[in-house]
Parts: C-alpha cells; structure tokens; sequence
C-alpha cells in the first residue's frame, strides 16, 4: 500500500521559458487528498486546468506539451509532469505567471531538487493506479508504440536520428532510478533546426547552457552533457511527463519507436477513453528493477 503525496510546503522556481523565451515564476503548492494536479494561470485569474489529457491540444503539442482549456494555454508542462511522476507526488497546485513553464537547465534535475528540498509528505488517503488491462498497438508513420500488462511502469524507448544516432534505453520507474538515470537527461536540438523554430516564433529562450545542441558532426556544447545516451533518456523524460497525464499515475509496459509529445498523448487518450486502463487495487506497483541501456545495443556518446 502507497499514501498519497503531496508537497510539505510552498515551492518557488522562477526561469526562462525555452519557446517564449519569457521570465515566469512557477509556485508548487501543496493540495489535500484526491486534489491531483492542476496548472493555475494567475496572470489570467482564475484560469485552472488539470494536468488531464482531455485538455491536451494535439496540434500545439508539437515541440512541447500544451493544455488548453478552451480559452488559455499552459505550455511545456512536461519536465515538471515527469518529476512529479518520478517523485511519485499527487496532489498539488501549479502556479504559474505565464503560459509556459520555465526551461531551468533543460532537465527535471532542478525541479526534483527543489521539490526534494521542500520535502513531501504523505496523506491519509491511499495512492491508486490505472493498470493496462490488455496488450495494444499503436502507429503513426514511423511512429510507434506498444503497451502490455506489468505490475510495474517499464518502458523500452528507441530514438533514430540517422546514422551515429540510434540509442535505446530500458527503464524501469523507482524513485531512486528516476533521480539517477532520468532526472539530468537535457532537451536537446539539431543546430540546423534552430533557424526554423526561431522562424516559427519558438525556441527563443533556448541557449547552450539548457539544451543540447548537435552540430554535423558533434555536440556543440559537450560540457553539458551527463550520459552517453542522454538523447533517448531525456525522450524517456518526456514520455514519462506525457504518461501523467490522467488523475492518477499509469502501470504498464510501453515499447516506443520513434515517438513524440503528440504521438504519447494521443496514445494514452486512446487507452484511457477505450477503457485499456482500469484502477488498480491499493497494492503499490513494483519498482525495484534496475534501469539500463539494451544489451548489446550501439549508443554512439554525442559528444564523439
């Protein structure tokens, strides 16, 4: 059995956002019990959206996820998802003074960080789980992902950026795992997108000291880089964010190819509105398989 979660005191970030390229301040606030999460735009009054894939907006979840309610938009929600999905949090109320969410280092590392620091504190009301109930397929183009039973949240994620940069990871959520393996993984970039993002009114808050850029032939900014495979773990970041996306945390076993923010949200709208997940009793998912790269499989370092 697992309590929920949530926070033991206010929490404080304030940064840049990576496509606005805009100073915001982003306030965690504790939440009571059955709360969840949920994104409050001050700047707007009382403008609340829950972090729920029902307000996912497809066609602006390109480079970023982004929820929109109708009316307002909370974009690049998904370092701070998966934070709260690797620190196993529940209940809490994002306050946020602007439309997107701030970039920090390009990694969850400092939101876990702050949050830790904060502490977290357990609640009176047990912790459930939406469990897949039956195997699934998804495809779109070259995307792909499949989804099976686990009493556990596995995940098998393969990225192929072309030749020299096809990395796979497997990763298995534990909160000592999240910290360790996942939490550090940077954003990263081509150098030849940047002109076209910069085009399309994003990317501007970007720079090389929270993203990683790859040039023709190398990383343009080495210094910053954590793991050889850092590229497909900070996917795993992300689709680790995007999976959050419901009232309550998801168990299963997911192999990706290719994917992408649309791509993982749509395909955990699918499962949860086709009724492929169902609450599972207060028994805690198992968690202590270890995280690693696939025996075997090439990782080409990025800085090489």
């Amino acid at each position: 059995m697992r309590w929920q979660r949530t926070l033991a005191k206010p929490v404080e970030i304030r940064g840049t956002g990576l496509h606005s390229g805009r100073e915001v301040a982003l306030l965690l606030h504790p939440a009571p019990e059955n709360h969840g999460i949920v994104f409050h735009r001050s700047d707007l009054g009382s403008v609340y959206i829950p972090a729920h894939v029902r307000f996912v907006s497809t066609e602006r979840s390109t480079l970023s996820t982004v929820l929109f309610d109708g009316q307002a938009t909370v974009q690049t929600i998904e370092h701070l998802m998966s934070a709260l999905n690797g620190l196993y949090l529940d209940n809490l109320v994002a306050e946020i003074d602007g439309a997107e969410l701030p970039i920090l280092d390009g990694s969850s590392r400092p939101l876990v960080e702050a949050i830790t620091a904060a502490g977290i504190v357990e609640q009176k009301k047990t912790q459930r789980f939406y469990r897949v109930v039956r195997s699934e397929e998804f495809v779109s183009g070259n995307k792909y992902l499949a989804v099976e039973p686990s009493d556990r949240f596995e995940v098998d994620y393969e990225i192929d950026f072309g030749p020299g940069l096809l990395q796979r990871y497997r990763f298995t959520l534990s909160e000592s795992s999240y910290a360790s393996d996942i939490s550090r993984a940077k954003t990263f970039c081509f150098e030849s997108d940047i002109h076209k993002m910069r085009a399309m009114g994003l990317a501007r808050g970007g720079s090389l000291s929270n993203a990683l850029v790859m040039g023709k032939n190398a990383l343009l900014n080495p210094d910053q880089q954590t793991y050889a495979d850092e590229f497909v773990r900070h996917k795993i970041l992300d689709f680790l964010g995007d999976v959050r996306l419901l009232d309550r945390p998801v168990v299963g076993r997911f192999v990706v190819r290719r994917g992408g923010h649309a791509f993982h949200t749509g395909c955990l709208r699918s499962l949860w509105e086709k009724g492929n997940l169902a609450l599972s009793s207060n028994k805690a998912p198992a968690s202590d398989v270890e995280s690693t790269s696939v025996p075997g499989e090439k990782l080409i370092p990025l800085s090489q």
